[in-house]
């Protein structure tokens, strides 16, 4: 028979979105023009892409939270 500590026992799994899939429509302005991208990629990603987007000298960088079906319709259809 297994035992295991208390501890491990009750552990809550991480229930936290940085593994999986999330939706964005972000809006990045910087010098007056608004360029749009589509993110369907694990919330980590999407912070690091928000950081890399100020470090790039946007003025502005806005998410929207968008479906998956959303996201699917904006790509390009072949």
């Amino acid at each position: 028979m297994a035992t295991y500590h208390l501890s491990q026992r009750r552990r809550r799994h991480s229930t936290d979105m940085s593994n999986s899939l999330c939706y964005y429509i972000c809006l990045v302005t910087k010098n007056g023009k608004t360029d749009e991208y589509g993110y369907g990629l694990p919330w980590s990603d999407v912070r690091k892409e928000v950081d890399k987007h100020y470090r790039d000298g946007a003025d502005a960088v806005e998410l929207e939270m968008i479906t998956k079906e959303e996201f699917d319709d904006r790509l390009p259809k072949p």
